[in-house]
């Protein structure tokens, strides 16, 4: 038995059973910050993410040898006094192996956990996360087409490029500001929303580059206040001249700055609310869209010229992504399947108003 063994024997027991809770107390400490360095961005990368989780498995390891080593001395302290020392031998036969199998299934455990927890892509993430970003704590998640990404340092084509992110992985962003309106090549419908990477206010992605992972809503209804420092134009939410054209069956607005304006159909029957998407008119000043009037009303189950009918008009920033507070409508008048008169007036519960400029924006035509 050495001299340090000795002594590290002779201390109280209370020394021993404090220097174990120390140790774990240090392997919380490591997997804690793993997690928050993840979480909060600080830390990025599968490669990084790894080796993250690796160090906390080395440190568990590491924490666990010195903690089955000091239960191993106080067990043989123990039997020392109490048998002899033949009995103690043969109680370690088969020590180590066993000490093995613990500590590398606490291994296995501890990286696991880790890369459960804090992973480097989130769960909500259908593809992994774009080298060289941070995505885990994100509140919307996109992915990449075939083509990648480039991020310009503000809303517009004629902003630099900062960054160019690879093709089919997952970003993250933090925010939405206005700006030139691109094409959806997918939707064929205009975007004007650019998105603030996570993490990185001074960097934005197209909307219409990239395929949305989350809901519309997990970007709010208004831009970011970062929108202010990379020049981001104010929120369209005005429209005015909304009017149908009876002779010639065509509804149309005026939306200052908007790609668009999305027009839906509301109808009270039978004591219901029943809805119906009229078109997106993507063409400015006057976003012009001819109606079929019979062709609505046909998919209202029920209806009857008694019932109350409403056309409603929404600023739409992207397909499906309405600025609620935009809408306008008319409240019109019917002959059979004719409209007789639409004019401006008031009666639409509270309740439809959102629903109805969700499906303007929601209707390409």
């Amino acid at each position: 038995m050495t001299t340090k063994s000795s002594l590290w024997r002779r201390l109280p027991r209370w020394v021993h059973n404090l220097t174990k809770v120390i140790l774990l107390l240090v392997v919380a400490g490591v997997a804690v910050t793993r997690v928050v360095l993840f979480s909060r961005g600080i830390l990025y990368g599968e490669s990084t993410a790894k080796m993250a989780s690796l160090a906390v498995a080395a440190v568990v390891i590491t924490v666990g040898a010195i903690i089955i080593k000091i239960r191993q001395d106080d067990q043989a302290a123990q039997t020392a006094q109490a048998a002899p020392a033949t009995q103690a031998s043969g109680n370690q036969a088969g020590g180590p192996v066993a000490s093995v199998a613990v500590l590398l299934g606490l291994a296995l455990t501890a990286y696991s956990a880790a890369e459960l927890i804090a992973p480097n892509t989130p769960v909500a993430a259908s593809a992994p996360a774009c080298p060289g970003a941070p995505v885990y704590g994100a509140r919307f998640f996109a992915q990449t087409t075939a083509l990648g990404a480039n991020a310009r340092s503000g809303p517009g084509r004629e902003y630099a490029q900062v960054n160019r992110y690879a093709a089919n992985c997952t970003l993250g962003f933090d925010g939405y500001c206005v700006g030139s309106a691109e094409k959806d090549l997918r939707l064929n419908t205009p975007d004007d929303r650019w998105l603030i990477v996570h993490g990185r206010p001074n960097q934005v992605v197209s909307s219409a580059v990239v395929i949305d992972q989350s809901p519309g809503r997990d970007l709010g209804q208004d831009p970011s206040n970062l929108c202010k420092k990379i020049s981001g134009l104010p929120l369209p939410h005005i429209i005015n001249g909304l009017a149908y054209d009876v002779r010639h069956s065509v509804l149309s607005s005026e939306a200052p700055g908007a790609p668009a304006v999305g027009y839906a159909l509301a109808a009270l029957a039978g004591g219901h609310a029943f809805y119906v998407a009229i078109g997106l008119a993507a063409v400015p000043p006057h976003f012009e869209l001819g109606w079929n009037v019979a062709k609505s009303l046909a998919q209202i189950p029920g209806y009857s010229a008694s019932d109350k009918v409403w056309v409603g008009a929404a600023v739409c920033l992207a397909d499906t992504f309405p600025v609620t507070k935009s809408l306008r409508t008319l409240r019109i008048t019917l002959s059979g399947s004719k409209i007789k008169a639409a004019a401006f007036a008031g009666g639409l519960p509270a309740s439809i108003r959102p629903h109805l400029a969700q499906l303007a924006c929601g209707s390409r035509g």
